[in-house]
């Protein structure tokens, strides 16, 4: 950890001892294809319905792929990976370039549905199991002021977006 940032939003994190955490709040991840794919009328996805369809996967340190490389142990099918990048932003607006389908967490997508003409659906816990999205700090130093406002900020949309 080099320290550098005062603080941090990080998805399934390795636990550390030099980090507090402010907040916690549970992501699902979510399949993301464009609005005219053939799962976009689905309410939620299994990950074998996913895998009929080439997928565009974050590159491995991520939780989001840490999260689907788990759940493919033993999983009867494999996902046909037609592109990485440790870009989300690039990930989450690909799907209507090449009509495939990407996986996001709810932080990282749109309120509603259709921006970009893509859509996000939930992948049925049974296949990905929600995990928890952390605000953390460095433990023992104060914040600076607009740090701590900044803070203060993210709980509250953690608490009234995802709780």
């Amino acid at each position: 950890m080099d320290h550098f940032a005062d603080l941090a939003i990080v998805f399934e994190p390795v636990g550390l001892n030099e980090v507090q955490v402010l907040a916690r709040v549970r992501q699902q991840v979510h399949a993301v294809p464009a609005t005219d794919h053939p799962l976009a009328h689905k309410s939620v996805l299994r990950l074998g319905e996913c895998a009929q369809f080439p997928v565009g996967l974050p590159t491995a340190p991520y939780g989001v792929r840490h999260l689907i490389d788990r759940a493919l142990m033993g999983a009867s099918s494999q996902l046909d990976i037609a592109i990485g990048s440790d870009n989300f932003e690039f990930l989450r607006r690909y799907p209507t370039k090449e009509h495939l389908v990407t996986f996001q967490i709810p932080i990282g997508l749109p309120l509603v549905d259709g921006i970009d003409d893509m859509i996000a659906r939930p992948v049925d816990t049974r296949d990905i199991p929600e995990d928890l999205l952390y605000l953390r700090q460095l433990r023992g130093p104060t914040l600076p002021v607009a740090a701590a406002k900044f803070a203060v900020q993210l709980e509250k949309v953690f608490a009234t977006r995802f709780d």
